[in-house]
């Protein structure tokens, strides 16, 4: 019967290898803790028996023994066990680990707000709209201005010599460079008249013969020529150059009454910087020749250029027989209106082809500036 039983009774269940290695390594770690802590100085104990650690220095010794105990145990492992070796461990004592609690903390106090102010009621909605649009307007008054923009490029700037917002009374007003149009008190030209020529020595011009060349330039407010080559005048002890020839129409000096419907103007650069325009006043007549000279290569349209082909004018075949002039100090008759200008008018007029004088009025509109106040400015009439 007993034979029967012991047939009947299952087999006993083999565990996978390294279920078998964790069982053993698991024994063998709990006889090295069991082995050690019997060494070791007995710790305190719970009334449940397990181990209390009360302090950092006793959990830093616990600690070390257990590692100690498992590498041993890891040792152990290891090496082929013997006949006979203790394959069963006691149970492993709990451990109780106390953390001394935190010091609670002090809460921080908040800051104490202001009372709000109480609210107020608008019952009188006008006034409340004047005090208002007051208090705008000294808040206005005391902000600082805001900065004004740059000035264009002077040369940029759009004027003419007709009647309206851009036209001469306008000019002073148009860019900060051309405040002089408007605030010059020795502004050009001007009316010569009797009461203000005084009569002064001869001194001549001697404006000699030199033969110059350039370009025509079609400048949007009339023609001028851009002088290349020398020409040469002696003015007040030094040399002055002919930078430039200029052609209006009409003439912008009057003198007694008398106004010319065209007159060439030189304009001179002395050594310091300083400019003399002489003009020369042209009556109708018979054609200019160097007037001619320089029609022939007239551009049509604004802005256009048109270089002489040589060096073909002479300053000598422009100006009258009679060299006698007036002599004032003025200022240029075209924006910036700069003053400090020696401006010198012959006394007689030479002759202007009609034909001459109409195409020129095709080409450029008019371009005199009207006459500004003498401001007691003296007219010296050289004999």
């Amino acid at each position: 019967m007993k034979h029967t039983m012991k047939q009947m009774l299952p087999a006993p269940t083999r565990l996978p290898r390294p279920l078998q290695l964790l069982a053993a390594l698991a024994a063998s770690g709990a006889a090295a803790l069991t082995a050690t802590a019997q060494t070791a100085p007995p710790p305190a104990r719970t009334a449940s028996g397990a181990i209390r650690i009360e302090n950092p220095q006793d959990k830093a010794t616990l600690a070390t023994r257990i590692d100690e105990a498992i590498q041993r145990a890891k040792d152990k492992n290891a090496t082929p066990a013997k006949p006979g070796a203790r394959k069963n461990a006691g149970p492993i004592p709990s451990v109780e680990v106390r953390v001394p609690p935190d010091r609670p903390r002090k809460p921080a106090q908040a800051e104490a707000l202001p009372p709000a102010p109480p609210r107020q009621t608008v019952r009188d909605p006008e006034a409340s709209r004047r005090y208002i649009q007051s208090r705008a307007a000294e808040l206005a008054a005391a902000a600082p201005p805001a900065p004004l923009p740059p000035p264009a490029d002077p040369r940029t700037v759009r004027w003419d010599h007709a009647s309206g917002d851009k036209g001469p009374e306008a000019w002073g007003s148009l860019h900060p460079d051309f405040s002089a149009c408007s605030q010059g008190t020795r502004q050009s030209p001007i009316h010569i008249t009797t009461q203000d020529v005084a009569l002064g020595p001869a001194d001549p011009l001697p404006f000699g013969n030199q033969f110059f060349g350039g370009t025509v330039w079609n400048t949007g407010h009339g023609l001028a020529l851009e002088v290349e080559g020398t020409s040469i005048l002696p003015l007040r002890g030094a040399p002055w150059r002919l930078m430039r020839l200029q052609f209006r129409h009409p003439a912008e000096e009057r003198v007694h009454l008398q106004s010319y419907p065209m007159a060439t103007e030189l304009v001179y650069q002395g050594p310091s910087g300083q400019m003399a325009v002489v003009s020369v006043p042209m009556q109708l007549g018979s054609p200019n020749a160097f007037i001619t000279r320089l029609w022939t290569h007239m551009p049509l349209d604004a802005q256009d250029r048109v270089r002489l082909p040589q060096p073909v004018l002479s300053v000598g075949e422009l100006l009258p027989q009679d060299r006698h002039y007036y002599q004032y100090a003025g200022s240029l008759t075209s924006p910036p209106c700069t003053e400090g200008v020696l401006r010198i008018v012959m006394k007689t007029p030479v002759s202007v082809g009609l034909e001459q004088l109409r195409l020129l009025a095709r080409i450029s509109p008019p371009n005199a500036r009207p006459v500004q106040p003498t401001n007691g400015r003296l007219v010296r009439e050289a004999q």
